[in-house]
């Protein structure tokens, strides 16, 4: 049995010999968000359970019919989960500190900017209170390591608890607004949680269910201020929302094209939406190829090259905000985050994006995209010291990584 502590240390093993400082710590910029250039948010799920957190696996590795079995090896030599794809650092919880740690610095050395949790609000019902869970250590741990974050609540749960009957259609508004008044004081008004033009980003992954202008607007009227209200690309207008995303836009690559056409479908896709580009968050997607039981329109990764044109639209169009789609749906296939299949080939792709933008000044590297898994692994290892680790992690958080790859590799001989 491959477990994912046992992948962890593979992991280390092999990073180690491969990393090598290229620059002088002097000369790397602290991470932290830009107060110029693009701004990079990523789509998170925060829904994965693990007995390592909550003593199971849940089923967004599983499947829904519990048809795998994470703990076990599969004919590939990697575990048994729910995906055509694997996370390099293996199946995890999305409450695990050292997870979400990992992940964070891992976006900051790729300059990403903040997270948006796929969030479906605060009822008891269905998998919703473990997405919940999630969801909020993600946002304790973006504020730890100096992180943006907003949450795209999905009504799709309002569709569910109706058919559930464990809400009536005249309950719909108010049940909005309780999801609303408790992102006000739980997560809004913190200095953590996304702002555009000085008030919170909220967006919508649809909407699926309630397409009630007046119900959103009953849901915001009791807040202090309206959040920046952001639905689907199609949508957000019958909904009087501030501005619409765009997600995945499989016919871009309809027939073949080249880069080129690509880049001038997508362009001519993203402006489609509004003459404002305030209005407009624009997504750059690596590929889709999901495990449903009736499977969506495939897009093929194009090795790397779909998400280099995608996030190339992105960076040189004039909308402010970019959506990363998605850091972790394994389900769907779009994962950016390091896994066996792709390596690090989709985070290398952004930070060469930042380098560009920067004219060469954003200075870290593809090695250093390595030392937060190496963090983790030395976490998860046994003897390793809490004091040792979280000096570790403090360096990258600064943006030292030639001083925390030091320290793993003194830890590492140590061991």
């Amino acid at each position: 049995m491959k477990t994912a502590t046992a992948c962890l240390t593979l992991l280390a093993a092999t990073l180690l010999v491969s990393c090598n400082d290229k620059q002088a710590d002097s000369a790397r910029p602290a991470a932290h968000v830009r107060e110029t250039g693009k701004v990079l948010l990523v789509h998170y799920m925060p829904w994965y359970e693990a007995p390592s957190m909550r003593g199971k696996w849940g089923s967004h590795w599983t499947g829904h019919q519990s048809e795998h079995q994470p703990g076990r090896t599969g004919s590939n030599g990697l575990p048994d989960i729910w995906s055509n794809y694997h996370p390099l650092i293996g199946p995890y919880d999305s409450t695990d500190p050292d997870v979400l740690e990992c992940h964070l610095l891992q976006m900051k050395l790729a300059g990403i900017d903040g997270v948006i949790a796929d969030w479906y609000g605060i009822s008891q019902t269905a998998d919703y209170p473990s997405i919940h869970l999630g969801s909020r250590a993600l946002f304790d741990a973006a504020g730890r390591f100096g992180m943006k974050f907003a949450a795209c609540y999905e009504d799709r749960s309002v569709e569910y608890l109706l058919k559930l009957k464990q809400l009536q259609p005249d309950q719909v508004a108010q049940h909005l607004a309780g999801n609303t008044q408790w992102m006000q004081t739980n997560w809004f008004a913190y200095p953590q949680y996304f702002r555009v033009m000085g008030r919170p980003l909220l967006l919508n992954f649809g909407p699926i269910q309630v397409r009630d202008a007046a119900a959103w607007q009953r849901a915001f009227a009791a807040l202090p201020e309206r959040p920046a209200f952001y639905a689907l690309h199609h949508l957000w207008k019958g909904v009087g929302a501030d501005g619409g995303f765009t997600w995945v836009h499989q016919n871009a690559w309809d027939g073949n094209p080249d880069s080129a056409t690509v880049r001038q479908r997508l362009h001519a896709t993203y402006s489609a939406m509004s003459k404002n580009p305030n209005q407009v968050i624009v997504s750059a997607v690596p590929g889709f190829h999901d495990v449903y039981e009736h499977s969506l329109p495939g897009l093929d990764y194009r090795d790397g090259a779909t998400l280099r044109d995608s996030l190339q639209v992105c960076m040189q169009g004039p909308w402010p905000i970019i959506q990363l789609v998605t850091w972790n749906d394994y389900g769907e296939g779009t994962m950016i985050e390091p896994t066996h299949e792709f390596g690090y080939r989709f985070l290398e792709t952004i930070q060469q994006a930042r380098r560009d933008e920067a004219a060469g000044e954003f200075a870290f590297t593809a090695d250093d995209l390595r030392l937060p898994a190496l963090l983790l692994a030395r976490r998860k290892a046994a003897g390793a010291t809490r004091e040792s680790s979280d000096q570790i992690s403090q360096l990258l958080n600064q943006g030292s990584c030639q001083q925390a790859r030091q320290l793993l590799q003194a830890a590492n001989h140590t061991h």
